[in-house]
């Protein structure tokens, strides 16, 4: 299968703290397999504009050096529930693999706030590739 006509990676960023990692983890990904990337951040509050915007950039910024030389087929910002908007994404976009990143928190934090990533692979009809990230800037 031709590169133009493989299923992309879906890099999930949340722009917290660890995203930088898993962005250039995602770029020796690509690179090593020849894959088309579709990147995805999720927000689970309304944006206004300027906050969009300001989105939009920090992506920009975070994705023009690793990813240099590879292409993205495109970044996407959508509003919701992040793990039904990731696995609605992956499936309308045919994704290959969801690539998602886990930072190491507390009993008391797993239980209050929850795991996006494991929603995700329950949720999932497709693979997803965990990747272990720092939790502090």
């Amino acid at each position: 299968m031709n590169e133009e006509n493989r299923p992309p990676l879906l890099l999930c960023l949340d722009l917290e703290a660890g995203s930088d990692h898993l962005a250039r983890w995602a770029a020796q990904l690509a690179r090593r397999c020849g894959q088309r990337v579709q990147v995805l951040y999720v927000s689970p509050v309304p944006l206004s504009p300027a906050q969009r915007l300001e989105k939009e950039q920090r992506l920009q910024r975070l994705l023009e050096e690793p990813f240099q030389g590879l292409e993205i087929i495109a970044t996407e910002l959508r509003e919701g529930v992040a793990e039904e908007v990731i696995v609605e994404v992956a499936r309308r976009v045919d994704a290959d693999t969801i690539l998602l990143g886990r930072r190491q928190r507390t009993a008391v934090e797993r239980i209050y706030v929850g795991s996006t990533t494991s929603a995700v692979i329950s949720l999932a009809r497709r693979p997803v590739l965990v990747v272990p990230v720092p939790g502090q800037p």
